[in-house]
C-alpha cells in the first residue's frame, strides 16, 4: 500500500495548488496555535478554494473549545481536524468532524499507552518531544519510539525532506508522511523544489 503524503503548516494559495498538483493526499493548516504558521479564516478559506475533492483540508488546533473547532470546521469546510495539544478521546466525541490526533513521543511507553487512549482518531501522528512546542520543530523522532505492527493508521512526522523520507518509510511503512518544516525557506513559506523533491522521494520509495 502506498504511503500518503500530507504537507502541513500551508499559508499561500498558489503553493497549495502546487502541491495538489504534485499528487499530495493532504493539506495542513494551523488554525489555532501559538505558531508563526498560523493563518485567518479568510486565508483558510483562500486555501479551501484550491483543494479539490480526493484531496483531505485538514486544520489543525491546539487545546482549542470544541465548538470554535465545530464552527471553524462548518465555515472553512474542513475535511478533518488534527488535535495537537492534550485533548483526550472523550473531547473527540463533541467534534462534528473526524480527528487525527498527534502524539508528542517521549519513549516507546509512553507513545503505547496514547495510542490506546484514542480509538476514535482516523490517525495518529507521531512527532517528537520537544518542551513548550507542539510541532513544526525540525527536530526529528526517534525510530525507537515507533509501535511496531500497528494496526492503527500511523503518520509520520518530524524534520521529514527528501534527504531522509525514503529510508524512514521503508524502515518503518507508516500510513502516511507530514512534511513541514524540511520542504520550507521559513516558517510557512514552502519551497517548491523542496516539496517537488520530497514528494517524488516518497513516491519512489
Amino acid at each position: 500500500m502506498r504511503t500518503r503524503i500530507k504537507i502541513c503548516g500551508m499559508t499561500e494559495p498558489d503553493k497549495v495548488k502546487a502541491a495538489v498538483g504534485m499528487g499530495v493526499d493532504a493539506i495542513g493548516m494551523i488554525l489555532h496555535a501559538d505558531s508563526p504558521r498560523v493563518i485567518s479564516v479568510e486565508a483558510a478559506k483562500e486555501i479551501r478554494s484550491e483543494v479539490p475533492a480526493f484531496v483531505s483540508l485538514v486544520g489543525v488546533f491546539v487545546d482549542c473549545d470544541a465548538l470554535r473547532i465545530n464552527q471553524l470546521s462548518q465555515s472553512i469546510g474542513l475535511d478533518l481536524v488534527q488535535l495537537h495539544g492534550s485533548e483526550s478521546n472523550e473531547f473527540s466525541q463533541e467534534l462534528d468532524t473526524p480527528f487525527i490526533k498527534a502524539i508528542r513521543a517521549r519513549d516507546e511507553t509512553q507513545v503505547l499507552a496514547e495510542l490506546n487512549s484514542y480509538p476514535s482518531a482516523r490517525a495518529l501522528l507521531l512527532d517528537p518531544y520537544v518542551k513548550g512546542q507542539h510541532g513544526g520543530t525540525g527536530k526529528r523522532l526517534d525510530t525507537q519510539c515507533w509501535p511496531q505492527n500497528s494496526e492503527q493508521n500511523l503518520i509520520l512526522a518530524g524534520g521529514l525532506s527528501a534527504d531522509n523520507v525514503a529510508s524512514l518509510i521503508t524502515e518503518l511503512k507508516p500510513f502516511a508522511v507530514d512534511f513541514n518544516s524540511g520542504v520550507e525557506d521559513s516558517p510557512g513559506v514552502k519551497n517548491l523544489d523542496l516539496l517537488a523533491a520530497a514528494i517524488n522521494a516518497v513516491t519512489s520509495s
